[in-house]
């Protein structure tokens, strides 16, 4: 099989299976827990430094909601069965970027691996994410090629892959929608709020003189899981029971 049928045979398996991807890197972290350190030894100095590292995978979220909260129905969706696109998304970040929910999930995961404060750890994970996910962008752009043709490749040879470009940017012709981005991504943020506070739990668990994980709770903790918690709770129930965040063409 030439190399160009491989990658793309590749891509569209790793693509159905990409939703599993952040468990893996998430359970080797927790792994990896018990050798972090206190930045200076101090809980204060932690919180400072898990700050950061919030905040990193909080921008990826931000990316993902930009992509979301302006994306037609039946594009930039978390479909893992098949490619699906009715339209090539040439506007908004779009004009930037090509793969930029991609983006949002480095940046989100980055989060999460900066953590460690391990450089080796960091470096190996985005060699792995980058991989990864080549061969994944690299199945959907044969599919957009194949369906759209002319229309994709003129888009594609203008635009960068995955790192942005700053300047032609093209104002989307759909408005900001706030109720996609919750429909859409509030799983998102409960899981970067759970994992955060579930790495802090578990880094005073060896950085402080407790006996069990109960003696290690924090305050930060319980406000990252527990108002992640009701937020989820109330906005699946929303989406599940009620159809107040649906927009139609979205």
């Amino acid at each position: 099989m030439a190399l160009i049928e491989e990658f793309e045979s590749q891509g569209n398996f790793l693509f159905r299976w990409r939703s599993y991807i952040p468990g893996i890197i998430l359970i080797l972290c927790i792994g990896l827990l018990p050798f972090y350190q206190f930045p200076g030894n101090s809980y204060t100095y932690h919180l400072y430094y898990q700050g950061i590292c919030l905040t990193v995978s909080f921008l990826g979220l931000l990316v993902r909601s930009f992509v979301i909260g302006y994306a037609p129905a039946r594009t930039s969706g978390r479909n893992t069965k098949e490619q699906v696109a009715d339209l090539v998304n040439q506007e908004g970040i779009y004009s930037l970027i090509r793969h930029p929910l991609y983006l949002g999930n480095f940046l989100m995961y980055l989060g999460a691996v900066l953590f460690l404060k391990n450089f080796l750890i960091a470096s190996i994970f985005i060699l792995f994410f980058w991989v990864y996910y080549e061969r994944i962008m690299f199945a959907e752009e044969q599919f957009l090629r194949k369906k759209f043709g002319e229309a994709y490749l003129s888009w594609a040879n203008g635009v960068p892959a995955f790192l942005p470009k700053f300047s032609g940017y093209k104002k989307p012709a759909l408005s900001f929608s706030i109720a996609n981005v919750l429909k859409r991504e509030y799983p998102s943020l409960f899981g970067i709020l759970v994992i955060f506070s579930v790495f802090d739990l578990v880094a005073v668990y060896f950085n402080e003189p407790v006996s069990n994980l109960l003696e290690a709770i924090r305050l930060p903790q319980i406000v990252l899981f527990g108002g992640g918690l009701v937020f989820y709770i109330l906005v699946r129930i929303i989406v599940k029971t009620t159809k107040l965040l649906h927009v139609e063409g979205r």
